[in-house]
């Protein structure tokens, strides 16, 4: 790629060749070390800025990031789906239900008063979470803050979701 550079022979091949000597070469490698240095960082935050903007809102994902954090393999912390209650609103003829949207009640919600069903639930093991309750976790509460913080940046907009520990053997 363009930003995969040798500073070492750049600056050597920019050296004109009458004062290539070992001397300034090697002073030349010693003057390139913060160059150098600052490209490596460059390049390790590009991968990991790549691998982030990889990571989609789709739960194979959300779960992919999870697991990844915290080093596991067996797909220890996962995630369901809850099932949608919605009904379909078109029916055929054959079929012969009743109209839904024939004469449709209205239900007005205040503020604070709408079903909170989560969209979604995480199980997460016991040996990472012991509590929800960060004063009686076991580690203060630091992977659920973690959890919270990865989750909320992959979910989708308006998705709740709920976290539950289950005992892992």
């Amino acid at each position: 790629m363009w930003y995969d550079v040798d500073f070492t022979r750049w600056a050597v091949q920019l050296l004109p060749p009458i004062l290539r000597s070992r001397v300034l070469v090697a002073l030349l490698r010693i003057i390139i070390i913060p160059l150098a240095y600052l490209h490596r960082l460059f390049t390790d935050y590009r991968k990991k800025l790549a691998e982030r903007l990889d990571i989609t809102a789709s739960v194979q994902d959300i779960e992919r990031a999870l697991n990844r954090r915290f080093f596991l393999r067996n797909r220890q912390i996962y995630i369901e789906s809850e099932s949608d209650d919605r009904h379909p609103c078109l029916y055929f003829h054959a079929e012969g239900k009743p109209p839904t949207f024939l004469n449709p009640r209205m239900t007005l919600w205040m503020a604070g008063e709408v079903p909170s069903k989560p969209n979604f639930t995480i199980f997460v093991p016991s040996f990472l979470v012991s509590s929800l309750n960060s004063e009686e976790d076991r580690h203060h509460g630091r992977h659920l803050a973690e959890i919270i913080r990865i989750v909320e940046r992959y979910k989708p907009a308006g998705r709740r979701y709920a976290i539950t520990i289950y005992e892992y053997e």
